[in-house]
């Protein structure tokens, strides 16, 4: 998929949402939890000390989020899908004929003025222009930058830790 296919309607970039199919960091983090629990034979023992815990069902659930095919990852990036949350500017800029919030010539109207983070992404968007964001937001997002957290995550095999902040 090419970065312009990623490029959210609110400003945002695809490649960086833990439910995006090229986002490997979330389904890394849980396989290699299971890995861990899997070692120290957390089935074995868990269910005689922690009677309140299921094991088996936590398993299942670590199973789930560390596979790509599950319902949980998003075939499509926003324009190629659909769904988003209920304050979605989708069918506001399809209206209005723009594939980003920040080209509306009414940006921002009422209806945006008040999402500080969207008014921050449209300042990053115009001093960085179209082409710029969008290599800024690619490299974020390789860096394991997820947008929902605004954190990045990755596992790093090397020193078997998972870190939640950018290098």
């Amino acid at each position: 998929m090419e970065k312009e296919d990623l490029l959210t309607y609110c400003g945002r970039y695809g490649g960086s949402c833990a439910r995006y199919r090229g986002y490997t960091a979330f389904r890394a983090a849980a396989a290699l939890l299971a890995e861990i629990c899997d070692a120290h034979g957390f089935r074995y023992w868990m269910p005689k000390e922690v009677k309140e815990f299921n094991y088996d069902e936590f398993r299942k659930g670590l199973e789930f989020f560390s596979k790509e095919d599950t319902w949980l990852v998003c075939p499509a990036c926003c324009k190629g899908g659909g769904g988003g949350p209920p304050d979605c500017v989708r069918d506001c800029c399809q209206r209005h004929g723009v594939d980003l919030c920040f080209e509306c010539p009414e940006f921002p109207c009422d209806r945006v003025k008040g999402d500080k983070d969207m008014l921050k992404r449209a300042g990053e968007y115009r001093r960085l222009g179209r082409e710029g964001w969008l290599r800024r937001a690619a490299e974020k997002a390789e860096r394991g930058f997820e947008f929902h957290t605004g954190k990045c995550y990755r596992v790093c095999v090397e020193d078997g830790k998972l870190k939640s902040s950018c290098d």
